[in-house]
């Protein structure tokens, strides 16, 4: 067996136009560097050099200059998911027949966290261009999982086969190896010459297939189409920064024959520099930000919070923003968002069968509702909205009958999970309470 450890990204490349695409092959390192703010490449002395001044005797002597590192890249991350996985997973059942079992599969996955799993998968995915969950049985708490990304020191790797589908997956920890199949998970040790993998466990590892989640972006991580806008955009608040240094004062331009005679004396609030009768004084103002340099740094913003679908509501003094207008502001937002969905729809359909299996293992009873139903798992997007109005909308549609009892408990932001079994429940409860006082006889009258 193959054991391979190390991931590389290509990265497209300028190329001619009648020639092959060029190509630049990057590791996960670049990622992680580029998601935390110090360790961009700003800092990076041989990318960004100091100021260098050579001395009398010819040597070379290096000041340090500002450095400005913007965090766009963790920023953007954590603007997307709030709209990408604000809402809670949609469960639902394509079927035409009800699904009975369908509110306690939605409690299951509530109570097995797997919101926060699919939380952080999509975010290992989106800030390090590939992310893995491994879910597990535990004899006490059953359906577990694990998360696997770069950013917990962990190491793994799927190999595909030749139509590009998951064969094996390899998770390494310490001298061992975890590898997961269709029907085993095997854990091998390396040898003494830290080459040669001996097995030394194999076993079943209890599900119908590879009980792993993967997903890898070719394209590299979210932010890495605009990677060097945001360059470009940190190397132009540096220059700025050390500009800074010696323009953000006024300057005195002071011309006199006798230097000696100058003094500076206070009247009230005000500072004034004295001189001899032949002096002459002037005030040099600070120097301002350039209109050049404001319309770049600001096209290089524009571009960058375009395309990762940054949006930040401006104030509005008046009132409550109409949902029209709310809906135009966040479409950069929606845009990139609704592109996501449709790249993660396949991973988040896997996460749904691996759970459904811990689900049928753990309450058989409802196994014949699961097998017979085809209960689906989406994302659905979050919009920034006033939830009293919607909710509001709802309990109007559904009064006039164009929706169920049941679509306004799943739309409705304060309904729970088994919101129409509780009502069931409520039903049944009263039903009940009828049939006692009717059974109540009144004693016959002498």
């Amino acid at each position: 067996m193959k054991f391979i450890r190390e991931k590389v990204w290509q990265i497209p490349q300028p190329s001619s136009d009648n020639g092959d695409p060029v190509f630049k092959e990057v590791t996960q390192t670049k990622f992680f560097n580029e998601y935390h703010p110090t360790s961009h490449k700003i800092f990076d002395k041989g990318w960004y050099m100091d100021i260098g001044i050579e001395d009398e005797e010819g040597n070379m002597q290096y000041i340090p200059i500002s450095r400005v590192a913007v965090p766009f890249q963790s920023m953007s991350i954590d603007i997307i998911l709030s709209h990408l996985l604000g809402n809670k997973t949609y469960l639902s059942d394509s079927t035409l027949k009800e699904n009975p079992s369908l509110p306690l599969y939605r409690e299951y996955w509530d109570e097995a966290n797997i919101d926060i799993a699919r939380y952080k998968f999509v975010k290992n995915v989106l800030s390090l261009g590939d992310g893995a969950l491994i879910f597990y049985r535990d004899k006490d708490k059953g359906l577990q999982y694990q998360s696997l990304s770069m950013f917990d020191g962990d190491e793994f790797y799927m190999e595909l086969d030749k139509y590009n589908e998951p064969m094996r997956f390899f998770k390494y920890y310490g001298k061992k190896c975890d590898v997961y199949d269709d029907n085993y998970v095997s854990t091998y040790v390396m040898g003494e010459n830290d080459e040669d993998w001996k097995l030394e466990l194999s076993s079943p590892h209890g599900f119908k297939g590879m009980p792993v989640v993967y997903h890898n972006r070719p394209q590299g991580a979210f932010w890495t189409p605009v990677q060097s806008n945001i360059e470009t955009l940190e190397k132009m608040l540096s220059r700025l920064s050390e500009d800074n240094k010696t323009k953000f004062k006024s300057l005195y331009n002071l011309k006199t024959d006798d230097p000696d005679s100058v003094r500076t004396v206070q009247s009230g609030n005000i500072d004034m520099v004295v001189t001899d009768t032949d002096g002459d004084f002037k005030l040099i103002p600070a120097a301002e930000i350039s209109s050049q340099f404001e319309f770049e740094y600001n096209a290089q913003k524009e571009i960058i919070f375009d395309s990762l679908g940054i949006v930040f509501p401006k104030h509005k003094s008046s009132g409550d923003m109409p949902t029209g207008s709310m809906k135009m502001m966040f479409y950069p937002t929606e845009r990139v968002v609704m592109s996501l969905i449709n790249e993660f729809d396949d991973s988040i359909d896997k996460i749904n069968k691996i759970v459904k299996q811990g689900f049928v293992n753990e309450f058989p009873s409802s196994a014949p509702d699961i097998l017979k139903g085809n209960i689906k798992a989406s994302i659905r997007l979050f919009t920034p909205q006033d939830d009293v109005t919607r909710n509001e909308s709802i309990a109007s549609l559904l009064s006039k009958g164009v929706i169920s009892e049941e679509t306004a408990a799943e739309e409705c932001s304060i309904a729970a999970n088994n919101e129409v079994a509780r009502k069931e429940k409520e039903y049944q409860q009263e039903m009940e309470r009828e049939r006692a006082k009717a059974d109540v006889r009144l004693p016959y009258m002498d």
